[in-house]
């Protein structure tokens, strides 16, 4: 952040930042635009419209599930994924390395993310963002859960969503958790987790009523092949189901 040269009143006490790092060109590696595979048989022919080009033009976000890093990062920017309502933080490791995770309503802009196993963080007394699940205290939220450690987070992963430890078991060396369902699950010691529920929260308030929602996203209504008559479709005019499934050129799709 430095204060930049005005040329108005209006700009007189305003701040910019700067990218003095190439992080934002970097975080391009993270994203790939995906080749729309809807209505298109294994020779590649389009045979039911699905989706329209608006799809096509967002790319998707490489999301990182496995907390196991131990270098020291830094949180240096938010993005929102729209068609996934999901917030996700790039994270920048001390060696260089970028990663996107999932956005609790812990991470603020350039909080440090660490695994605290040095004596000398603990007596500054940083609160780490990612941690074990014997390392959290009772009765508190947490998002991201490992079921076997090493293996990434499967558990409570959705936009808002929270869980709730119960209750620690020393012999076996495993916890019981509330998942978002309000189903108890037994997790290990050594699961690694997000301290805190995952942010937006307000999604699970909105509920979608209508199809004409999606439409504007360019997703299209499909006819089912069942519900034609014999002239449009191989699998129209039947009260039952077919033996195996056709395109609408009566080319077999069977074992593919």
């Amino acid at each position: 952040m430095r204060k930049s040269r005005f040329t108005s009143s209006a700009k007189r006490n305003s701040y910019f930042f700067f990218k003095k790092w190439n992080i934002f060109n970097l975080d391009r590696q993270l994203t790939l635009r995906p080749i729309s595979k809807s209505g298109r048989n294994d020779s590649g022919r389009i045979i039911i419209r699905t989706k329209g080009a608006l799809l096509k033009k967002f790319k998707k976000t490489k999301i990182n599930y496995n907390y196991r890093y131990l270098k020291m990062g830094t949180i240096v920017a938010f993005k929102f994924i729209p068609f996934q309502n999901k917030l996700v933080s790039l994270l920048y490791f001390a060696n260089g390395a970028l990663t996107y995770y999932s956005t609790t309503e812990t991470h603020k802009l350039f909080s440090l993310f660490f695994f605290n196993r040095y004596r000398r963080l603990k007596k500054i007394k940083l609160k780490s963002l990612s941690l074990m699940l014997c390392q959290i205290k009772k009765l508190s939220f947490v998002s991201c859960l490992e079921l076997i450690p090493g293996a990434g987070a499967k558990y409570s992963r959705s936009t808002g969503t929270k869980a709730k430890i119960i209750k620690f078991d020393g012999e076996t060396h495993s916890v019981l958790v509330q998942l978002p369902s309000k189903i108890k699950k037994i997790f290990s010691y050594y699961s690694f987790v997000l301290t805190g529920p995952l942010a937006l929260h307000e999604n699970k308030r909105y509920k979608n009523t209508k199809a004409g929602y999606w439409r504007t996203f360019g997703c299209k209504p499909t006819v089912r092949g069942v519900a034609m008559n014999p002239v449009d479709h191989p699998h129209g005019g039947r009260t039952c189901t077919v033996k195996y499934p056709r395109t609408p050129w009566g080319k077999t799709t069977k074992f593919k």
